[in-house]
């Protein structure tokens, strides 16, 4: 990754468009205004830059501030500067900078909403979010800025937990643009459906999660959450039904879904559950291998299904298979009592290892989650899918 750029070596850079610009100003002709100072705004654009390559930021601030109320040609400079004070996360001198711009009344209206939209920038990145709001709230009425005011908002409203606003904002921004995150509107549906089933308004979390499947067909997450609801009204046949069709399409929620099916094999003991999942467990040692795993990162490593499947994992991933042979012997060997203590041991460990990581970022955890805590990507946190001890693991 690259370093943030020093105040220094932006100047610099400053220094060197500087000529151009002064040539361009002073060498056509121009009739002098009232009140322009003609040579001395010059004196003060570079006198700024000296500041800046002596690292002394205050004083070029303050000589930049004074400029903008003396010509509006000097705005993108200021920009620019604003710009780079955020970035470098001195987000106190970013907002003076834009704030003195907005307030200059001869100001165009362009450059009006480009100051707005850089305020905004600048509250967001300080965590006002309410006068960020304020801001992008404006802007997302009108002008050229209204998709990136309200792709603000949307983070904005997430970061709140404010979905019903997320929800508004992200159908006002599909009439504009394409959302960074097409799916994220069926993700504040299953939002509104947890708290919905959290407080036993089963109704409000069915309506709220057929909305998100009306948006995103196929939805491993909202078939999730109805056979949640389903296990709460005492439907173990539909919620196990749910599992399987996720489990079909997305084979990487198997994870996920495991812990409700047995969940409804509990609950509602019949031949026909029991015969559906037997189905899941399939005869190839890798299937068997994948489906053991699952379990134990789910927390099901006392399963039967689980301690059966326990020597095709310990074969399928020759780390680990090698390094339970020189403790322990053969695991095809092993009593039930053995296969136990083994299955538990890897699942004190797998609960001490992240074991879901972003596909965008890289975040790695120990739980689950639909939006990814580091980048905010929806979508783009799976399990990892095998152990990180044994590297092997991760390449088939």
């Amino acid at each position: 990754m690259l370093a943030e750029p020093s105040l220094a070596l932006i100047a610099a850079l400053f220094m060197a468009a500087a000529a151009g610009w002064f040539v361009a100003r002073y060498w056509r002709p121009r009739t002098p205004q009232r009140g322009s100072r003609g040579g001395d705004l010059s004196e003060d654009y570079f006198q700024g830059l000296r500041f800046l390559l002596n690292e002394e930021p205050d004083k070029a601030l303050e000589v930049f501030l004074r400029m903008v109320d003396v010509d509006n040609e000097t705005v993108e400079t200021h920009f620019a500067l604003g710009n780079l004070y955020r970035r470098r996360g001195e987000v106190e001198r970013a907002i003076r900078i834009h704030e003195s711009i907005i307030a200059r009344p001869a100001l165009s209206k362009e450059h009006r909403a480009h100051a707005m939209f850089a305020l905004a920038e600048d509250y967001f990145r300080a965590g006002l979010f309410d006068r960020a709001e304020t801001l992008f709230l404006q802007l997302a009425g009108e002008g050229p800025s209204r998709a990136g005011a309200l792709r603000y908002l949307l983070r904005i409203y997430e970061q709140q937990r404010d979905w019903e606003q997320a929800i508004a904002a992200h159908e006002k921004l599909v009439s504009l643009a394409t959302p960074e995150h097409p799916t994220a509107i069926a993700h504040y549906h299953c939002e509104l459906a947890e708290r919905a089933r959290a407080a036993g308004d089963f109704q409000s979390a069915c309506e709220h999660l057929s909305s998100a499947r009306n948006a995103q067909r196929n939805f491993p997450r909202s078939a999730l959450i109805r056979a949640d609801v389903a296990l709460d009204m005492g439907d173990a046949q539909l919620a196990a039904t749910l599992c399987q069709r996720v489990v079909e399409l997305h084979p990487k929620f198997l994870v996920l879904a495991l812990p409700r099916v047995m969940r409804a094999l509990r609950e509602q003991e019949n031949e026909e559950l029991q015969r559906r999942f037997a189905a899941w467990i399939r005869p190839e040692p890798a299937a068997r291998a994948e489906l053991a795993y699952a379990g134990i990162i789910a927390g099901l490593e006392h399963e039967s299904f689980v301690l059966d499947c326990l020597p095709d994992l310990l074969r399928e991933d020759p780390n680990l298979g090698e390094i339970t042979r020189a403790l322990a012997g053969e695991p095809t060997q092993f009593t039930p009592e053995r296969r136990k203590e083994l299955a538990l041991a890897l699942g004190r460990t797998l609960r001490r290892t992240q074991r879901y990581r972003c596909v965008d970022c890289g975040f790695a955890s120990a739980a689950h989650f639909w939006q990814c805590p580091g980048c905010r990507s929806w979508d783009a946190f799976a399990p990892v899918a095998l152990l990180d001890v044994t590297p092997g693991f991760y390449r088939r």
